[in-house]
């Protein structure tokens, strides 16, 4: 007889110190080394404004457990975009937690949440959510806040989600070739009506991807689809670049589109991303809770 798990065990799961986590890749955009941050830290959090987020304006259905860390987000230089600091209490003293680069801004979705993986600090957490058809994982940028009282697995809640690409770069025109006698290529043949036994070639032209990197951290992805959209920004940490709307999965309902932040830095070509254009890289996936106030059951809503 299995024993049914409440809140907060149904919902999140504690990694231990062993688990380890590689956010020093997330500030290749924008610096050559993490160090560059870290040694201005006691200029930065001083002049820091303390970031506002949802369960702070609207009470969730749970109590943060005694046993939980607290914590707080302080946004450099504005609380919109920059650098994030998450300060944890312990022990009576406060620490810094993690120190990352991040955007208030990106794309509204409506996300159901499968699980919240909290890591070892008690303040910093990745959840698993499915958007459409697709099971994605990005970094909750406000963990630490009172947004985790409203986080129920099986629960749909909106997030604002956006990338901070690696490196991206125009898509090479690229064609996969399926073996004349693969299954895959049989079936193709009876669907399409296309007789022809030679190999066949599947443009990836206008195609959208979305694909965890098994090597890297859960909330990092490779990418490719067509621009819709294309902004500048200015000065995002001593970097410039775009704001880039892509198309990254496509569901039998709806399209995934994703606001893909690109820095010069991390941009491959000398001409900048263009509406129309294919373009690929790699990115980091982070969001915030933007809405749980009419969060929806699988059952219907609340």
């Amino acid at each position: 007889m299995s024993i049914k798990k409440v809140w907060p065990d149904c919902t999140f799961s504690w990694e231990s110190e062993d688990d380890e986590h590689y956010c020093g890749s997330h500030w290749g955009p924008f610096y050559d080394s993490a160090d560059d941050v870290l040694r201005r830290l006691h200029q930065i959090i001083p002049q820091s404004t303390r970031v506002m987020t949802f369960g702070d304006t609207y009470s969730g259905p749970h109590e943060i457990p005694e046993s939980w860390p607290k914590g707080l987000h302080l946004g450099w230089p504005n609380p919109q975009w920059g650098l994030i600091t998450t300060l944890r209490s312990s022990e009576g003293a406060v620490e810094v937690a993690n120190v990352s680069p991040y955007v208030q801004r990106g794309v509204q979705v409506s996300l159901e949440i499968e699980k919240v993986h909290v890591w070892a600090s008690g303040v910093e957490a990745q959840i698993d959510a499915m958007w459409g058809d697709g099971l994605v994982s990005f970094y909750d940028l406000q963990f630490a806040s009172s947004n985790r009282t409203w986080y129920e697995a099986g629960k749909r809640y909106d997030f604002i989600l956006a990338g901070i690409a690696y490196g991206a770069g125009p898509a090479e025109d690229e064609n996969l070739e399926l073996g004349a006698d693969s299954a895959l290529s049989e079936v193709l043949r009876a669907e399409l009506d296309h007789e022809d036994r030679s190999p066949l070639h599947v443009s990836l032209d206008g195609a959208s991807v979305f694909l965890p990197i098994r090597e890297w951290d859960r909330d990092d992805y490779s990418f490719r689809g067509p621009v819709l959209g294309v902004s500048a920004f200015d000065d995002w940490l001593g970097q410039s670049g775009w704001r880039v709307r892509v198309r990254v999965m496509q569901f039998h309902h709806e399209d995934a589109e994703l606001e893909v932040f690109v820095t010069r830095r991390a941009w491959s070509h000398p001409d900048p991303p263009k509406v129309g254009q294919d373009i690929s890289g790699t990115l980091w996936l982070q969001g915030r809770l933007w809405l749980a106030v009419n969060s929806r059951t699988r059952s219907g809503p609340l």
